[in-house]
């Protein structure tokens, strides 16, 4: 069985079209990711999926259930993590944890031993008796996240998980997400973090302006750019003029769109030294150069024209 089945799936506020005819199947056990900017529909797409608003158009189902038709089975089966903090700020994390597990019909027993294995986990077990006003906002987010864990769902959504967070605690939510579909659970993650999206998800939508414009592995949207190296040269000079005459070198298989002076070519190695001497022989003053592979930002911006801010 499928885990989520999107088939036109289409919201609009006013004349605003969020989400515009989205389709895609995720398979059970994946994690799945949609990346993409603010504001280009995978907050809303999440929404519909968690039944949270009704979609206008297309058919959605998650295990099986339609999300308008069976909305209460669907709840049955996810756990979701939304982008704003749902958290009762005046109880303690070790209350909040507990009142989750209370939900979920844990016995106090069980409910003691999963809060004491996620507050090891999250690295919260020092602040397990701190009130949720009185922690930083990276700790209410990990505070958060952990919640979604303490019954685990068939399902898991993440919007944006670690939105705002310093890089220890990314990593280590990153961690958790990457065991816990180990167990067979399905993962839905949305995210503008490039980073993030290569390493957690096994496949990715790119969405921008409420449509997927690519669906692949995170290794199979790079493979679009055709491969190579991409040089990047810091320079003081017309970089407009500088793209004109390195592009029409037999050896630059592309010009890289962005502020800088960026040329996809075969192999660094062979062409490094060349090349510089081409931008030079252009009029421009080389200050730094880099040598790296293509990333799934390059491939977003050949898609979309634009890089996630």
């Amino acid at each position: 069985m499928l885990a989520i089945e999107c088939a036109g799936l289409t919201k609009h506020f006013g004349d605003l079209t969020a989400v515009d005819h989205v389709s895609f199947e995720v398979e059970k056990g994946e994690r799945f990711g949609l990346l993409g900017p603010n504001g280009a529909g995978k907050t809303t797409t999440i929404r519909m999926l968690t039944t949270v608003i009704p979609p206008d158009e297309g058919t959605a189902k998650v295990l099986g259930f339609d999300v308008r038709r069976k909305p209460d089975k669907v709840r049955e089966k996810i756990g979701v993590v939304l982008q704003g903090l749902a958290l009762e700020f005046f109880s303690t994390v070790y209350d909040t944890l507990d009142i989750y597990g209370r939900i979920y019909k844990m016995n106090a027993e069980n409910r003691k031993k999963r809060i004491e294995y996620l507050l090891s986990e999250f690295e919260l077990e020092d602040k397990r008796n701190e009130r949720i006003d009185c922690l930083s906002g990276g700790l209410q987010r990990r505070v958060q996240v952990a919640t979604a864990f303490m019954q685990p769902p068939e399902i898991l959504f993440l919007d944006e998980p670690t939105i705002g967070l310093d890089p220890q605690s990314r990593r280590k939510i990153w961690q958790f997400i990457e065991e816990f579909s180990k167990g067979g659970y399905t993962v839905i993650l949305s995210t503008h973090y490039m980073d993030e999206a290569d390493y957690l998800c096994s496949r990715i939508g790119i969405i921008d302006y409420g449509k997927i414009s690519a669906l692949d592995t995170p290794e199979g949207l790079k493979s679009t750019l055709g491969g190579g190296d991409i040089i990047t040269f810091g320079v003081e000079g017309n970089v407009d003029l500088l793209r004109s005459t390195i592009s029409k070198l037999d050896y630059v298989e592309e010009i890289m769109a962005g502020d800088e002076l960026a040329a996809r070519v075969e192999n660094a190695d062979e062409v490094l030294f060349k090349l510089s001497e081409e931008v030079v022989k252009a009029g421009a003053k080389i200050k730094n150069i880099s040598v790296r592979k293509p990333s799934l930002e390059d491939t977003f911006i050949k898609l979309t024209g634009r890089r996630i801010e």
